[in-house]
């Protein structure tokens, strides 16, 4: 029953962070690193189990005999995860129950205790698939959505104790790509699209396979083989998945561009750097935002320009046309999540249409 209710308190969590959606740091040298982030990372960690049908964790879930769905009536979840941590206190040769404890932790963002428990599990069962993955995944999440050396020699450990375990191809691609290896990573996300994963992985690595390029020794102006036969909608949504501007005609790319200014009032609040968060989201939506950019305070008094390829999910992105809500916030916590004491401004942008504009931040948080 402890079992039961401590998956289910993980995925109630899970649930909650497709809100607190995670950001990343804006460079140019992370644009693949990025990728993987607000993709891979962010989704596949979180929305793409949640909200697919594909089973990413079946093992996991057919040893604990927990229904994928139990969410209703999930109990508080630190008081699950506490009761969790003093169980292993007494019993810390638990290889499971390692694991469990490190995708509770991951569920509630709480990176670095995830890396502790995958690591106590990777080193209690060195043949164990999902500890690999998992100490990987909590590296990369920790590292701001880059993939490390370690990382990635964690997930190839991973593709050679489960070559087709979808997650180790979806991460397995990633680390061979950032490597430079377009071949091998084609190779591992033609066979995760092999094993039919739910649309929007798959529109996701269609775009990805896209941007590899033809394979090498493909007759030249051959199209990518992920471009054999999408009709124009899929086209479309591929399109912006991979980051290329949605403009509707007569009006200009799916661009939201902002200069964000501090009023002089909330001057002195700001002593030191700290992260700023640029997010456009539908006007009255509480999901996870069109595109958003984690940054620090000293972009503030400089443009921001975010597009589809800021994009959070597969298929969410900016449109030209759209209008939309844009937010600049100063977290002192360093979450997205609004807290008490956050300095932050809003304004009404219609995509394609505003050009540049300033967004100043002008409130503080209660």
């Amino acid at each position: 029953m402890t079992t039961f209710l401590v998956i289910a308190a993980v995925m109630a969590a899970v649930a909650a962070a497709a809100v607190a959606f995670p950001l990343l740091r804006d460079r140019q040298s992370r644009v693949l690193g990025a990728l993987l982030a607000v993709i891979t990372v962010a989704a596949a960690a979180g929305l793409y189990p949640l909200w697919s049908n594909w089973n990413w964790h079946a093992p996991a879930q057919a040893a604990s005999g927990a229904p994928a769905g139990a969410l209703a009536g999930a109990p508080d979840v630190a008081a699950m995860v506490a009761k969790l941590e003093k169980r292993l206190t007494d019993a810390p040769n638990d290889g499971a129950g390692w694991l469990m404890l490190g995708r509770s932790y991951l569920a509630l963002n709480r990176l670095e205790d995830a890396v502790v428990a995958y690591d106590h599990a990777h080193q209690l069962d060195g043949k164990s698939a999902e500890a690999a993955m998992g100490l990987g995944e909590a590296m990369s999440l920790r590292a701001g959505g880059e993939i490390t050396p370690q990382a990635s020699q964690l997930f190839e450990e991973a593709l050679v104790l489960a070559p087709t375990n979808p997650k180790a191809l979806l991460y397995g691609g990633f680390a061979a790509a950032v490597r430079g290896d377009r071949a091998l990573a084609r190779t591992r996300w033609t066979a995760l699209k092999d094993l039919h994963p739910p649309p929007q992985i798959e529109q996701m690595l269609d775009a990805r396979i896209a941007e590899l390029g033809a394979p090498a020794g493909a007759p030249a102006g051959a199209p990518a083989e992920s471009r054999a036969a999408p009709d124009a909608a899929q086209a479309g949504t591929n399109a912006s998945i991979a980051g290329t501007s949605t403009s509707a005609p007569g009006l200009g790319p799916a661009d939201v561009t902002v200069r964000i200014n501090l009023a002089p009032a909330l001057k002195s609040r700001l002593v030191s750097e700290a992260p700023l968060f640029v997010f456009a989201r539908e006007p009255g939506s509480r999901g996870p935002p069109l595109a958003a950019k984690r940054l620090t305070s000293t972009a503030l008094g400089t443009e921001v320009r975010l597009s589809p390829a800021d994009s959070m999910l597969p298929g969410r992105v900016l449109v030209s046309g759209q209008r939309v809500s844009v937010t600049a916030r100063v977290s002192f916590t360093g979450q997205p999540v609004p807290s008490a004491g956050d300095l932050y401004g809003e304004l009404s942008y219609e995509v394609g249409r505003d050009g540049a504009r300033t967004l100043v931040i002008d409130r503080v948080a209660e």
